[in-house]
């Protein structure tokens, strides 16, 4: 896991006001990891918890219709992912995403401290000889934490904020394309 790859935490100061918001996320985002929907479906997670501390009536989108919808509505705004980990922590919902064909990816950048991207195991196919072997994910730096699901079988790409945001992609060039959302008006 990010937290156990040798890399000590970094701390961001919440302060009493936003800890109450910052649990209420925490907690739509553990409560989304554990919905049965979202098992298989990162659109499922991010919709629990827009549905939960946003709009109960919120519609459920694809991921790539998610990034749609934030990219041209005027509600949402772009921000970093150190904005983004600085927002999270006052509780407020912060969306990242990048769209792929078929499907995207989203993710919600978990409240908590930052950890070190990378450190798990992942299986690697030798395409010369075919076997398997099990391969250490390298490290990324310090990173927010993410709630992530996903369809597919990227170990990355599942994770109850033990992982980082960057874990989801794995991959420079892909991370360089992920953007974060975050609502300013409901």
């Amino acid at each position: 896991m990010g937290a156990d790859a040798g890399v000590p935490a970094v701390q961001n100061p919440v302060s009493s006001d936003n800890a109450k918001k910052a649990d209420d996320l925490k907690k739509a985002c553990d409560e989304a990891f554990n919905y049965a929907p979202a098992a298989k479906s990162c659109s499922h997670a991010v919709w629990y918890v827009v549905q939960k501390l946003i709009n109960s009536k919120e519609p459920l989108r694809s991921a790539n219709d998610w990034i749609d919808y934030m990219t041209q509505s005027d509600s949402w705004r772009s921000v970093t992912p150190d904005e983004g980990w600085k927002l999270a922590n006052e509780g407020k919902v912060v969306i990242g995403g990048r769209k792929e064909n078929p499907n995207g990816h989203v993710i919600v950048i978990y409240p908590g401290t930052k950890i070190g991207g990378g450190g798990y195991m992942y299986p690697y196919k030798n395409k010369i000889t075919g076997k398997t072997d099990d391969l250490v994910m390298g490290a990324h730096g310090m990173l927010p934490r993410a709630l992530s699901r996903s369809m597919g079988s990227w170990p990355g790409a599942v994770s109850d904020g033990e992982k980082s945001v960057y874990d989801p992609w794995a991959n420079d060039v892909a991370f360089a394309q992920v953007k974060f959302w975050t609502m300013d008006k409901p």
